[in-house]
């Protein structure tokens, strides 16, 4: 067991970062620190009988303080938790649904895939992603859409299709040159058979490294889209003087961001554990990946 620990500290660390994070997301909203129904509070009286209204800063009785509406933040943080890592995975699934059978056929060549791989790798190495994001999230046909959610899902998951295409593609083309994929190839396999018998099942592990990683990625570009006011679950209503208000719909961590700029000169708490609580799932799943990959690479090794 110590033997293992020695050889594995970095996928033995992750894994308890990791179980951790997934107690607070699925066990945390029943313990009885958690206000389930995240009640709000208009004022409280102080010592001389004044009202104070919300955020009050953390004390014995809102360990983490409250928002500006009186809400326990630290309820806000664990019943967010699903929400938030709910989207991560979403995105990060639907990203690999479409970069697998594309690397494949950048890797075949297949219908010019491999062009188009490189065309938009060059397009996003100059443009960075959020950018990207910004830009298609903003236009109107997105903004006013009822399924904008929807879109915007799929927007974030295809911004870096590409770069997690070229990534497996490069894994297609070392397997490749494997003896065990000359041989699938003389015995007249079709290709459908090779990408689903011969290399799939030696890119799961890395697939799912990459997977992995890839939440992380996904996650700071959620708080980052979150920092400058721009939510997946969020509606728009039109005031009576003709403009636009955004109205907030969502208890995922990055939507505490969304006024950071005025938080930093008051109740800086709000931003603060909201950051922290996506820094810790940053890392836990950058140590992870990086744990398994070491994991993968010793077990084969050992084989």
């Amino acid at each position: 067991m110590l033997n293992f620990l020695k050889k594995h500290y970095l996928f033995c660390v992750g894994s308890i970062l990791l179980i951790l994070l997934l107690f607070i997301t699925f066990i945390g909203p029943y313990t009885p620190i958690v206000d389930r129904e995240l009640e709000t509070i208009t004022y409280v009286l102080d010592e001389n009988r004044k009202p104070i209204i919300p955020p009050y800063p953390p004390s014995d009785e809102f360990l983490l303080g409250t928002d500006k509406t009186g809400r326990d933040l630290l309820s806000l943080l664990i019943l967010g938790a699903k929400e938030t890592l709910l989207m991560v995975v979403l995105i990060t699934v639907i990203r690999y649904l479409f970069a697998i059978p594309l690397s494949y056929f950048a890797h075949k060549k297949i219908l010019g895939t491999h062009h188009f791989l490189n065309w938009m790798n060059g397009l996003f190495s100059y443009i960075p992603t959020i950018i990207i994001v910004i830009l298609i999230a903003t236009l109107p046909p997105i903004l006013f859409n009822d399924f904008r959610p929807h879109y915007l899902v799929m927007i974030i998951a295809l911004v870096e299709v590409a770069r997690a295409a070229d990534m497996i593609k490069l894994e297609f083309d070392e397997i490749s040159s494997k003896e065990y994929i000359k041989g699938g190839i003389s015995s007249g396999s079709s290709s459908f058979t090779l990408f689903r018998t011969y290399y799939l099942p030696f890119l799961y592990g890395k697939i799912l490294v990459y997977m992995i990683s890839d939440l992380g990625r996904v996650m700071f570009l959620l708080g980052q889209l979150g920092f400058i006011g721009i939510y997946i679950l969020q509606e728009l209503i039109q005031l009576e003087s003709g403009m636009y208000k955004v109205i907030n719909e969502s208890i995922s961590w990055p939507m505490m961001l969304m006024e950071a700029f005025e938080d930093v000169r008051g109740p800086i708490w709000i931003p603060f554990y909201s950051a922290l609580a996506m820094t810790y799932a940053i890392f836990t799943f950058n140590l992870f990946a990086q744990g398994l990959q070491n994991f993968f690479k010793k077990k084969v090794q050992y084989i």
